[in-house]
């Protein structure tokens, strides 16, 4: 009899198991970890700012959905749950949620809004891909999706401890990335996720200035996820597709909090928002130090290599040939209940969305979790079938911050600030120290640490040794010598400076036009 309760109770156990984890198509067969999966919503707002009406894609607004008590932000977040707890959830749940980013009631209204917004979003990255394609998800296959059982549990109990977090924001959270979010919840990690918004709608600007003000927002965010008791804050990564790649590129550069950056197709490969990143007084690309993971297929604007000069972090790149951007986002899945949902692709969609889903948990564990083993071992790419091209560029030795450097300056003197340019040179870097250090540094050393100019007349010999053809840098070299009567140094520099002027893109028009006059200036009276 003993016998029989025990194996009636690892019949339950294993039934229970089996309804957790592969009875809900929606997971594919993502190799779902320990954990059962909870999901919360927190409705807050930002109140050092005002509230902004909705933004659809093409840029109308609604005003009706505002609030009087500041910046709004929906912040959805999976994480490891108890088993057993919490109540079950549709994707419909998720899509409806769509509908309330700036409104946070819940009404009828809402819900039939959030669903043509999610079918007007699919047709247009759907158009993305086939241009002349502007046909609608029918109502049949709308209802297909949304009547699809959800892995995680809302308001689930949270499981005990403290978790690393993923940040993962995009433009229509969280019916784009549940699938990713509960994957890695699964596994031990806090997903978020969050759309970023506008300076005046919903919609976040393709803009210098909308990459900064999402950095705001993915800042605020932060903040708010820090006071949950599960999340361990030590242990902040972020994922993003699209512009909000160079979203996060732009955060970790000016936020040492974030230890991570997943490149999920799109956006920071690219010349056009590489100059949107470059365009920003914030951004500093000598900053992105932590270790970066770039997965990207076929597309005329997207290029690993303008993410080599990202010199100080080691970066992971996996091509996948068959994809496109958005089958990474959810797409990827669905394509397996509406084939070519998003558009034809010659690969199976689902499986390598599932590889990328791997490839990610596999970097995460790595980097943020600290578990040995190399991320493109050989039995993983190969048994996958989906990456046809995989390299590594390690991250070279960073310089000190700015800080430190002054501080070596004031304990051990110039001598130590160039000894530590020199090692690093040693070490493989060409151009230890930024343009922008050079700059900054003078600025600091002008008061009251060099009267006699002779330690700014070294600093510019070093930025000359890394930046020759600089108009600029040649120019203060110039500069520093005729002020320390090092007359004939002087006379060589200074045309110099005026020869590369015009090639210069370092330079605007009127920064041009007035070190020209100043060499001119300076080096008549140097003739005289």
């Amino acid at each position: 009899m003993k016998y029989k309760v025990i194996l009636i109770l690892l019949v339950i156990l294993g039934c229970e198991r089996q309804d957790t984890i592969n009875d809900f198509p929606i997971m594919g067969n993502l190799p779902v970890g320990e954990y059962t999966v909870g999901f919360k919503t927190l409705f807050t707002y930002d109140l050092t700012k005002n509230a902004v009406p909705f933004s659809d894609w093409d840029g109308n607004l609604y005003q009706n959905h505002t609030s009087e008590n500041g910046r709004q932000f929906q912040i959805n977040i999976w994480y490891p749950a108890q088993q057993g707890s919490g109540d079950p959830l549709k994707y419909a749940d998720y899509v409806d949620l769509m509908g309330r980013q700036t409104d946070f009631s819940e009404s009828e209204e809402q819900k039939v809004f959030a669903r043509q917004t999610f079918i007007s979003q699919t047709r247009d990255l759907r158009n993305i891909l086939e241009a002349e394609n502007k046909i609608d998800l029918s109502t049949e296959q709308l209802n297909q999706l949304l009547d699809l059982d959800i892995f995680a549990r809302l308001n689930a109990k949270a499981a005990k401890g403290k978790y690393p977090v993923v940040i993962y924001p995009n433009g229509s959270s969280p019916a784009y990335q549940n699938i990713t979010c509960e994957f890695l919840a699964s596994h031990g990690y806090v997903a978020v996720a969050f759309v970023p918004k506008g300076r005046f709608s919903s919609g976040m600007e393709t803009s210098t200035i909308g990459l900064e003000v999402a950095v705001d927002d993915l800042e605020f965010v932060l903040g708010k996820i820090g006071e949950e008791s599960n999340v361990d804050m030590s242990k902040v990564s972020i994922l993003a597709n699209a512009i909000h790649s160079s979203v996060g590129a732009a955060a970790i550069s000016r936020n040492e909090k974030f230890k991570a950056l997943i490149n999920l197709e799109g956006g920071l490969p690219s010349a056009f928002e590489q100059r949107l990143l470059n365009g920003s007084v914030f951004y500093q690309p000598e900053n992105i130090q932590s270790p970066m993971l770039f997965i990207y297929s076929p597309h005329p604007s997207i290029d690993p290599e303008y993410t080599y000069h990202l010199k100080y972090a080691d970066r992971y790149y996996a091509h996948f040939p068959n994809m496109s951007e958005f089958a990474a986002l959810n797409y990827g899945m669905f394509d397996e209940f509406i084939p070519d949902i998003i558009g034809e692709h010659s690969g199976n969609t689902k499986k390598e969305f599932e590889t990328v889903n791997e490839l990610i948990l596999r970097f995460l564990n790595q980097k943020i979790k600290g578990e040995s083993g190399e991320l493109f071992d050989n039995s993983f790419v190969a048994s996958r079938k989906s990456i046809d091209t995989t390299f590594i560029l390690p991250g070279l030795p960073a310089p000190p911050n700015m800080a430190v450097l002054k501080d070596t300056f004031v304990k051990e003197g110039f001598d130590a600030v160039e000894n530590i340019y020199q090692q690093l040179k040693s070490e493989g870097n060409s151009q230890p120290f930024s343009k922008d250090f050079y700059t900054d540094y003078r600025s600091w050393l002008a008061w009251k640490k060099d009267e006699d100019f002779a330690y700014r007349l070294r600093l510019y010999k070093l930025a000359y040794d890394s930046y020759p053809e600089s108009a600029r840098i040649n120019y203060y070299v110039a500069y520093y010598s005729l002020k320390r009567e090092l007359n004939e140094q002087a006379k060589r520099f200074y045309p110099q400076a005026l020869a590369l002027l015009e090639s210069d893109e370092d330079l605007n028009a009127n920064e041009k036009s007035r070190l020209k006059a100043f060499a001119i200036e300076e080096l008549n009276s140097l003739m005289k």
